[in-house]
């Protein structure tokens, strides 16, 4: 860590958190008086990025006024030539600590999901991708609002604009693990791979009882080797919105974060849960003079960004299949699947943690730590910013009340429209359980149509024969019990691939 640097009107408190390129401290404001944190660069920057940097910090506040991003107050250069961004200082614990010791409800991680889902599409519709979407980036508001940040604004890296640049592996999608992506679907995988994370207690990717180093943890990406998610309150729907946005081929996941938004909402609306409100900003030239028609769930809020020329001649992110269904997937009855659309102390201010860990494409290199790669690359040090700009339908969720007035428990709530049916994507079929005997010793064997490596099996015992136990999970097929005389086991089993649970076998009972 380099020595925090004097900026005028600002007064030092505290380290907040580090990283590979940037520190974050916290300052005291002195006038208006506030705290903030303040992130630093640990070196000087060249005169070009300088100018990008300030150019993409002048977007950067103009869009901070999401209410699902870090707003940014101020940006400059101190005296010893490091630049900085002043931003709302939020106060741990943030996502990244918390789901880690205890994996997050489902109703928050919907919540979440659609807020985050909505910066997202903000920063697609002003022509900037994130490229580094994770637990570590979504920080909380003092009022417990999640926001997304660290767009790698504050990345810019001295000597001649190129050196080595991270990536974030447990999140990435697989195409970008080789290659560049400018594609906004990869960041809406990595958005789903952030909401699994929560859900899962840990990485998508990563298992408690084998190794997680990065060439692991990449091959698995590769596959789409998800760790099976073992909670029996996240419903199938929302398990296969998660996988259908991670799915390895681009052209599977949903075209846009504004689709995945709204099947978020649509899964909130299952659980009966009044939908999230999906906000978009609309800074697209033509956005002013475009009609919007908003709904219950749908608020677009056309806005006039001024994009410097340093910042709009930067290559624009790959937006497939941009049509009136993609920015109001409520209209003529569009599924949402867009797949066949072609407490302690200092916690890290995530907003801080090391700039960016980018990617190849001007992502910035974060800690050295197990969650995040260094990768060499000749490309450019771009200052990646944090711009945000809807373009599409912002869905507005109404707070209804009761079913109805006849207190019906089925249906949608009052003032939503039905929920868009989510098909679940390959399931995989339930195994086959047979059982044999010789004596009193028992043999229950199950069979997979169609077995794949990584298949996992849960098995259910019960009966008077043994003890009530928790569901087993293994990669055998077989499993053999000593049955005592007049007393009765019963066996089912269903199998796990991918993130995907299959229904139960049919229960095959002995009795010894």
């Amino acid at each position: 860590m380099q020595q925090p640097p004097q900026i005028p009107g600002f007064t030092f408190v505290d380290l907040v958190g580090e990283g590979g390129f940037a520190d974050v401290f916290r300052y005291q404001q002195e006038l208006p008086t506030r705290q903030v944190a303040i992130k630093v660069l640990r070196s000087g920057s060249d005169a070009a990025s300088i100018e990008l940097f300030r150019a993409e910090a002048n977007v950067m506040a103009q869009l901070s006024n999401h209410p699902s991003i870090v707003p940014i107050y101020q940006a400059g250069v101190s005296s010893d030539g490091r630049a900085f961004l002043v931003m709302e200082y939020c106060p741990p614990p943030h996502v990244a600590q918390r789901y880690r010791q205890q994996p997050l409800a489902v109703g928050e991680v919907l919540d979440i999901g659609v807020k985050i889902a909505s910066a997202v599409e903000t920063a697609h519709r002003a022509g900037i991708l994130h490229r580094d979407i994770k637990p570590h980036n979504i920080l909380t508001s003092t009022f417990g609002v999640p926001l997304l940040t660290d767009f790698g604004i504050a990345s810019v890296v001295g000597e001649t604009g190129a050196g080595a640049q991270g990536l974030s592996i447990p999140w990435s999608p697989p195409e970008s693990l080789s290659a560049d992506s400018h594609d906004v679907r990869s960041d809406v995988y990595s958005l789903a791979a952030t909401l699994y994370s929560l859900l899962i207690g840990h990485p998508p990717f990563e298992r408690r009882d084998a190794p997680n180093d990065n060439a692991t943890l990449m091959t698995r990406i590769e596959r789409g080797q998800l760790t099976p998610l073992r909670r029996p309150d996240v419903p199938a729907s929302l398990v296969d919105v998660l996988r259908r946005a991670m799915a390895l081929e681009v052209e599977r996941r949903p075209v846009s974060a504004m689709v995945l938004g709204r099947q978020l909402q649509d899964v909130q609306i299952e659980l009966r849960q009044s939908p999230t409100r999906l906000e978009v900003m609309d800074a697209s030239p033509s956005a002013l003079g475009e009609e919007h028609p908003n709904d219950a769930r749908t608020l677009v809020r056309p806005v006039s960004v001024i994009i410097p020329a340093a910042v709009h001649e930067r290559p624009g992110p790959v937006q497939p299949g941009l049509d009136e269904d993609t920015r109001d997937p409520g209209r003529s009855g569009h599924s949402g699947h867009s797949g066949h659309s072609g407490h302690s102390g200092h916690a890290a201010h995530p907003a801080a943690t090391g700039g960016r860990s980018a990617g190849r494409s001007g992502r910035r290199s974060g800690p050295q730590r197990s969650e995040e790669r260094r990768l060499g690359a000749p490309a450019r040090i771009a200052v990646g910013v944090v711009v945000a700009v809807l373009a599409g339908a912002v869905a507005y969720a109404v707070l209804a009340g009761s079913a109805g007035d006849d207190d019906r428990t089925d249906g949608t709530l009052r003032g939503e429209d039905p929920p868009d049916p989510v098909e679940l994507l390959d399931r995989p079929p339930a195994p086959v359980v047979t059982k044999s005997h010789k004596g009193n010793r028992w043999t229950f064997t199950w069979t997979q149509e169609e077995p794949q490596q990584g298949d996992e099996f849960k098995v259910l015992l019960s009966g008077d024969g043994v003890q009530p136990t928790p569901a087993e999970y293994t990669d055998a097929t077989s499993k053999t019990l000593t049955i005592a005389r007049d007393a009765t086991v019963c066996v089912e089993v269903a199998v796990s691939r991918g993130g995907q649970t299959s229904a139960l076998s049919r229960q095959i009972c002995a009795t010894g």
